[in-house]
């Protein structure tokens, strides 16, 4: 299991292939926040479009998680998954130059900005499953939290600088250069990722034991029957819900409500990003004196109430823009230090062979509801007007987040992580290994008197001890 306690190693600064990993995911993290501006913008600058095709044009490219991620998941189990991530980062980069292209030669359409949307998404929801399933192979398990802080902190920092820029490019040479600034950001990720070295064994087995179409679903079965799993499956799901329909609102009331041209907005995002950086900065340090439970609750508590900051705003002035900023610190404080727990526990509960079909699983769940929370936050903003918009779904965030503390912080407060010795790239088996101590879950499958589907047995067996009943050799008890 996951070691919150354990001394920080030097090994994850001389670890070559991480540098780079984490370097290319910057860049290209940055050149994303650049288009998350840009994008809206270039929608609203189209003739005739508002709230309604901002949110359009978003839910497109959020779909994917839902017609994409399944799939994904078994392909990922079965191929290389660095030249997985090699073909997405290339594939968003070509989507996104036809962005620049159609605008310059006067044929931007909300159809073909759609079309682009959903490619670039696409390639996204390829790209983060097989980077969640990736990162395991270069990081040693009990480098796993510090790593995924690392990567926090620099989705930190992409947040702090990537709208700034997005608002300064786009002010002064327009969207669509923002947007080609992004492309040459996925080109360098391209160059990052392709430098490096590491190459993991071949995925997927051989024969009976390869992934097959019908083992995506068993996955879902997974992640129902680990109690912890299934807490924070339906919590991301509904936070990501308000959370897109929040932010899909949010661009356009900046806009049209609170008088903020594209250099404002992009500033209110870069402060209020400095939450996040320090949320990263904080995460690992909060988790060793809470617990892994009272730290997941109260981070996402800070995180689902922020958004009704944003609801006091009134008209266009300093005092909203004040509270804006406020608003996305606190909320990128608390999520990110939730973030860095939830991503690391899932690592380390979930076996390495079958990890891209389980965070494919846990993708489509969690992410799916992006596209419905755009869809709805544009046809509130249309039919009951942004700012009561903004309320309602700031105060669904806070009721999910109610019924989260109440209902499901029994089962997280159970599953303490506790330390094992790393066994990571070993091969070899921890002479005392620890059972987990997410013991409802494991007292569940033991005793019950419904028998598991073969696939979940093994899938259990493997959690509770590192190993696999079919050849008794260790496996890695991480991944996702």
């Amino acid at each position: 299991m996951l070691n919150l306690n354990a001394t920080p190693r030097p090994g994850l600064w001389r670890n070559h292939d991480f540098l780079r990993l984490w370097s290319g995911e910057t860049v290209a993290q940055i050149g994303a926040q650049v288009t998350q501006l840009a994008l809206p913008l270039l929608v609203l600058g189209v003739p005739g479009a508002g709230a309604g095709e901002v949110g359009l044009v978003a839910g497109v490219q959020l779909l994917p998680a839902l017609c994409v991620t399944p799939l994904a998941g078994l392909l990922i189990d079965l191929w290389d998954r660095r030249r997985i991530l090699l073909g997405a980062n290339l594939g968003r980069a070509l989507a996104l130059t036809l962005v620049p292209v159609l605008y310059l030669t006067d044929t931007l359409s909300i159809a073909a900005l759609c079309a682009v949307a959903f490619v670039v998404g696409a390639c996204t929801a390829v790209f983060e499953v097989a980077y969640i399933a990736y990162l395991p192979v270069v990081v040693e398990q009990d480098d796993l939290v510090e790593a995924n802080s690392k990567l926090q902190a620099s989705y930190s920092v992409s947040q702090i600088g990537g709208p700034g820029l997005g608002g300064l490019l786009t002010k002064a040479l327009g969207a669509w250069f923002a947007i080609l600034a992004n492309v040459a950001s996925y080109l360098a990720a391209f160059v990052l990722l392709w430098s490096i070295r590491h190459r993991e064994p071949a995925a997927g087995g051989t024969g009976a034991d390869r992934p097959r179409l019908r083992d995506m679903f068993t996955s879902f079965a997974l992640l129902w029957r680990h109690r912890v799993l299934r807490v924070l499956t339906f919590q991301a799901g509904w936070f990501n819900f308000c959370e897109q329909a929040i932010l899909t609102l949010f661009l356009v009331y900046a806009v049209k409500e609170l008088g903020m041209d594209a250099g404002g907005v992009g500033v209110v995002l870069a402060l209020g990003a400095l939450g996040s950086l320090l949320g990263a900065t904080a995460a690992k340090r909060l988790g060793e004196h809470l617990g892994f439970g009272p730290t997941l609750v109260a981070a996402m508590g800070v995180a689902s109430c922020a958004p009704l900051l944003l609801a006091l705003t009134d008209g266009p002035g300093r005092p909203a823009h004040v509270l804006a900023v406020l608003a996305f610190g606190l909320y990128g404080f608390g999520l990110t230090i939730y973030n860095v727990h939830v991503v690391a526990f899932r690592q380390a509960v979930i076996p390495l062979a079958v990890i891209g079909r389980a965070t494919a699983a846990y993708r489509m769940l969690t992410y799916g509801p992006f596209p419905l929370g755009a869809f709805v936050g544009g046809f509130l903003g249309e039919r009951i007007g942004l700012g009561n918009s903004v309320l309602v779904t700031a105060v669904l965030s806070v009721v999910g987040w109610l019924l989260f503390a109440l209902v499901g912080s029994r089962h997280i407060r159970a599953a303490q992580p506790a330390g094992t010795p790393a066994t990571h790239g070993t091969g070899e088996t921890p002479e005392t290994p620890e059972t987990p101590q997410v013991s409802e879950t494991s007292q569940t499958s033991q005793t019950s008197q419904t028998p598991e589907t073969p696939e979940i047995c093994e899938i259990s067996e493997i959690s509770r001890t590192g190993k696999t009943s079919e050849t008794g050799t260790t496996r890695e008890t991480h991944a996702v």
